[in-house]
């Protein structure tokens, strides 16, 4: 991202036209990476039978359809309509909306659950998104979110390196939320109290990207996530055959029978609404 100063409304521009474009992509590379999560955020926010949970930044509905074989009635939303009409073609009957995690459509004391896996990062000004999860919840009620975790051996630190050594960063895309903000637990921990959560808890997720040799990571970045695809897309396109090329290099080491195995650690963060 460049270095000129923050605009929630141009990110939140740049994010809804990036996952408007990328929704089918993030639905084939990523599902088998990201819903890894998700058991472990069912299990820490205790959901049950019964119980109302709210699926923010649904995405393809991954997480909805989860909790609703765990149960519960689920409610998810998401700001792209793309993303919302993929999650209610793979979950028919669920509940999908189109919303903003900043502004959510829902009365006070809504939801025991709120749940929002890798969106968190997307969110133009996350303490606002933050007090929506608040709001909504009902007195004892949970949240769950997670992060990427920054790590020297993650496929995001691969892509990094090879634009950073190949391509250029200063581009012109707007400044984004810090990628590994809500990977840093004394952040999560300052955040989320200042918005009035307890009992806030951080594990980390290690969790394992198994991409296929078909797949560069070149694709699976630029057909399938807002960020990386924006700043891939704003690259000189003759320097991209070289940015890839170097991507494949990092990801050498990590190749196993046919496919690459790639760590992409993550932080997982509970609270509580007292």
């Amino acid at each position: 991202m460049s270095g000129t100063s923050y605009d929630p409304a141009a990110f939140h521009q740049f994010e809804h036209e990036g996952w408007e474009r990328l929704s089918d992509g993030y639905h084939r590379h990523w599902e088998a990476l990201t819903t890894q999560a998700v058991p472990r955020m069912l299990a820490g926010t205790e959901v049950a039978k019964g119980m109302r949970v709210l699926d923010v930044a649904c995405g393809p509905g991954y997480v909805s359809g989860a909790a609703a074989a765990w149960g519960a009635a689920t409610v998810g939303v998401d700001f792209s309509q793309n993303m919302v009409a993929l999650a209610q073609n793979n979950f028919s009957e669920l509940d999908f909306q189109t919303a903003d995690a900043e502004d959510l459509p829902f009365p006070d004391g809504s939801f025991d659950v709120v749940l929002i896996n890798f969106g968190v990062l997307h969110f133009p000004t996350p303490e606002k998104a933050l007090a929506e999860a608040f709001r909504v919840l009902k007195a004892d009620g949970k949240l769950a979110l997670t992060n990427w975790a920054k790590s020297d051996t993650s496929a995001i630190t691969i892509a990094m390196k090879a634009i950073i050594k190949e391509g250029a960063l200063d581009i012109g895309l707007p400044e984004g939320t810090p990628l590994y903000r809500f990977a840093d637990p004394d952040e999560c921990e300052s955040v989320l109290g200042e918005v009035g959560f307890s009992d806030i808890v951080c594990s980390e997720l290690e969790l394992t990207w198994r991409l296929p040799e078909s797949d560069t990571l070149m694709d699976t970045f630029s057909q399938a996530t807002a960020r990386m695809s924006g700043l891939l897309r704003a690259q000189d396109p003759d320097r991209l055959p070289v940015i890839s090329a170097a991507m494949e290099e990092g990801c050498a080491p990590y190749h196993q029978c046919g496919v690459r195995v790639l760590p992409m650690p993550a932080l997982l963060t509970i609270a509580t609404k007292v």
